[in-house]
């Protein structure tokens, strides 16, 4: 496998609308999967614990990703869709640089060889 960028964020739910946020993940459309293909994404996961969604995203190029999605009238209505069960998150009508509320990575352990 290719040297990756990883690159995380979270999403506040309305508590009130968690199972919504959940079941729309069961039908995901293919032209979100088609632009983060496009994007190179290599790996994406979503965890949940109660109104907390934390993504982690494995792409080969951060900036490529970004440019694959920003601008992608289906990513957005897809993102629009899902941003009626948040509180905060991902942001369609932001600007691209504030649109995903990426974290900062303060500390990485990874094991001497």
């Amino acid at each position: 496998m290719s040297e990756t960028e990883r690159a995380v964020y979270i999403q506040r739910l309305d508590p009130d609308q968690r199972q919504e946020y959940v079941d729309a993940h069961d039908d995901v459309p293919a032209a979100v999967t088609d632009a983060m293909e496009r994007g190179g994404v290599e790996e994406f996961e979503l965890y949940l614990r109660d109104d907390i969604a934390v993504c982690i995203l494995e792409c080969e190029d951060l900036d490529a990703y970004l440019e694959a999605v920003d601008g992608d009238e289906e990513v957005a209505e897809w993102e629009r869709y899902t941003g009626q069960f948040k509180r905060e998150g991902v942001d369609a009508d932001a600007d691209p640089e504030s649109g995903i509320p990426f974290m900062d990575c303060i500390w990485r352990f990874e094991p001497e060889e």
